[in-house]
């Protein structure tokens, strides 16, 4: 009864969650779709049968939750995408390493490599596989595809995405590198919340509600002569940055000790992927203003880019929009951050514990962080033709690029830093052990 209460407590009032047999119709159902043939069942004929089932399952879990999760509707959108957006069965391709003959035992590699040469021993072939015809390459033909959120290793008719195919990384590190890495990212992203923290349970905006982020900082800090709205934006994109950009890689770490042992193929190998995120100081190098451009398409995580442009780019072609047009870009745009807002606010439980305002209020608060992404696109866009023509020198452009996307930020993050507020996350400590409060007060356990 008390694992019951504590999931009932979890699920309506700290993150959302399934609460109904519904919630997981869809995750059956689409791995049966595409197990059916395109020549048995058209796609026309799969929409009609699967989309309908999908879609009235999820919005009866959505009313039996009080509202969406991320999850959930993650599915609808990935459930559109491969079935109605795009038809996998006739136009995707599986980019797959062809098959080696086996030259020998390990021990004879050395002499592999004389009579071969070493890189044609070493270089991988690719092919490319459409979907097959007998169940045995099937299978995991529609396995791969249905857990492909970047669709890394797939031609799925994008010129710009399926040049790049086979995707692997332009310098792979070593697997010990890569672990090492990973565990430098982790303890920086640790130690980033930890100080931050400190930081929001002395500070009146982060611990109180209806505190303006313009208030005076507290005067015993020796940042209280910055600011107030910079130091607290920066604060929460730390906070961001520690949580979402430094955490990523810890989990990849057992599939890079298999791939070492010879366990999985260079496929499933996170080390040789391309990486998550990009170059943070190439934000700020584009010959015009781009900064807030190059966040969200170059550096940012690409996890959720084809399932929210989807419906715009499927859009965009109904209209015959042509490929680098402004119409079809702003479209784009438009239809990216729109779904990405309602991805976002499934964060948002359906009685939030520590919220001061209706659930309904904060949705709107993440919602306008992220629908206000493609209004500074579109500055963006006016101010580069002016750029252009004035021909303004390169470090002037990186001074522009970088003292607005420093304004940028500070006029939109207090939209998530106040949803953030009322959803609680300014009043738990996030590590378990905290060097600031074992240093500062003797306690190094926090969550005890």
């Amino acid at each position: 009864m008390d694992a019951k209460l504590a999931y009932f407590t979890l699920v309506n009032r700290i993150v959302p969650g399934p609460q109904s047999l519904s919630y997981f119709v869809p995750l059956i159902v689409l791995p049966i779709a595409f197990c059916i043939p395109p020549w048995t069942v058209s796609k026309q004929t799969l929409c009609a049968i699967t989309l309908p089932v999908i879609t009235g399952s999820l919005v009866h879990a959505w009313i039996i939750m009080g509202g969406i999760d991320v999850i959930s509707f993650d599915m609808l959108l990935h459930a559109y995408h491969l079935l109605l957006f795009n038809n996998p069965r006739r136009n995707f391709l599986r980019v797959v390493e062809k098959p080696q003959h086996t030259i020998g035992a390990k021990d004879h590699t050395y002499e592999a490599k004389d009579q071969l040469g070493e890189d044609e021993l070493t270089k991988p072939h690719y092919i490319d596989q459409p979907y097959p015809t007998n169940w045995t390459e099937r299978l995991p033909w529609i396995g791969t595809l249905l857990i492909s959120m970047r669709f890394i290793d797939w031609k799925i008719g994008s010129p710009s995405h399926d040049s790049r195919q086979p995707a692997r990384h332009p310098n792979p590190p070593s697997h010990l590198r890569f672990i090492a890495t990973a565990l430098l990212r982790t303890t920086i992203g640790f130690v980033v919340m930890d100080l931050t923290s400190a930081w929001t349970q002395q500070d009146a905006y982060f611990k109180f509600f209806g505190v303006s982020v313009d208030a005076a900082l507290p005067q015993t800090s020796i940042f209280a002569v910055l600011p107030p709205r910079v130091l607290r934006c920066t604060i929460m994109a730390l906070q961001v940055w520690a949580t979402v950009g430094q955490q990523f890689q810890l989990p990849c770490v057992l599939p890079v000790v298999l791939h070492y042992f010879g366990l999985i193929p260079d496929a499933w190998a996170p080390h040789l992927w391309p990486t998550f995120f990009g170059s943070f100081r190439q934000m700020f190098t584009s010959p015009g203003l781009f900064a807030i451009r190059n966040f969200w398409g170059r550096y940012w995580h690409q996890t959720l880019r084809h399932y929210c442009s989807g419906p715009g780019v499927w859009v965009a072609d109904l209209l015959h929009l042509p490929r680098r047009s402004w119409k079809r870009y702003a479209l784009l745009s438009a239809a990216t951050f729109f779904f990405s807002g309602i991805v976002h606010i499934g964060l948002v439980p359906r009685d939030p514990m520590f919220a001061a305002i209706p659930a309904s209020r904060i949705r709107w608060l993440i919602l306008g962080f992220f629908w206000l992404q493609p209004v500074g696109f579109a500055v963006e866009m006016v101010v580069s033709v002016v750029l252009r023509r004035l021909r303004v020198r390169k470090e002037g452009l990186v001074v522009l690029n970088v003292g607005w996307f420093v304004g940028w930020c500070c006029a939109v993050l207090p939209l998530l830093g106040e949803a953030g507020g009322h959803l609680g996350y300014w009043r738990v400590w996030p590590v378990p052990v905290s060097l600031w409060k074992g240093v500062m007060e003797g306690k190094w356990l926090t969550w005890i």
